[in-house]
């Protein structure tokens, strides 16, 4: 007796062939969504670098150029120079100088553009160093950065507020406004929320995707 050949039939075939389309259009696009927010994750990561940096140098002793003042941030950027879009960017000589300038050091391209503001001017000391060029001096600070990972034109923000205390914690000076903003719907703005910790690093954007 000859042995019938088995297979699949035309109909299992179409079956098999829709159910892996459907898993496809399920996977695919949250797939796509988790690379974005690995990507989106390095401006959260790099904020808090800068904020440590920013806080060692102000509770040091370390004098940033001759007459500078010590125990005061100090404002830095925009730094990568070229603004963010969905590709990275790759930092030039002088974006890693400036980034240095603070002990932030920074491996590789970015996709993130980012910068510090500070406020309440310290009464003595210059206001700039020369090389590179950092200054603004200040016992108040806010760092934000920015970018557009989905190519869609709305830059993403996030930022950190750290405003001048007393001695009792309370406020006298108010953290500046986010210098670099993009889409801050979540934060209401760029000046810290009532919501939002002091240095506590946060995503203000509220594009769906992250």
């Amino acid at each position: 007796m000859k042995k019938v050949s088995k297979g699949f039939t035309l109909i299992e075939l179409m079956i098999v062939v829709a159910i892996i389309g459907i898993l496809a259009a399920i996977a695919i696009p949250n797939f796509l969504r988790y690379q974005l927010r690995s990507k989106f994750s390095e401006l959260k990561t790099n904020v808090e670098a800068i904020y440590k940096s920013e806080a060692s140098l102000q509770q040091s002793e370390r004098v940033l150029c001759a007459g500078a003042p010590t125990g005061a941030y100090v404002k830095i950027g925009p730094v990568p120079a070229a603004a963010p879009s969905a590709q990275k960017n790759v930092w030039a000589a002088a974006d890693i100088s400036l980034a240095s300038a603070i002990d932030w050091l920074v491996q590789g391209a970015t996709y993130g553009q980012y910068q510090t503001a500070t406020a309440a001017v310290p009464a003595t000391g210059v206001a700039t160093c020369a090389a590179p060029v950092i200054g603004a001096f200040g016992y108040a600070l806010s760092i934000s950065a920015i970018s557009d990972i989905d190519g869609d034109t709305v830059k993403a923000t996030v930022g950190a507020w750290q405003p001048q205390l007393n001695n009792a914690g309370a406020v006298v000076t108010a953290a500046p406004n986010l210098p670099l903003i993009g889409d801050t719907t979540v934060c209401g703005g760029a000046a810290q929320p009532a919501t939002i910790g002091n240095g506590q690093v946060t995503n203000c954007s509220a594009d769906n995707i992250f």
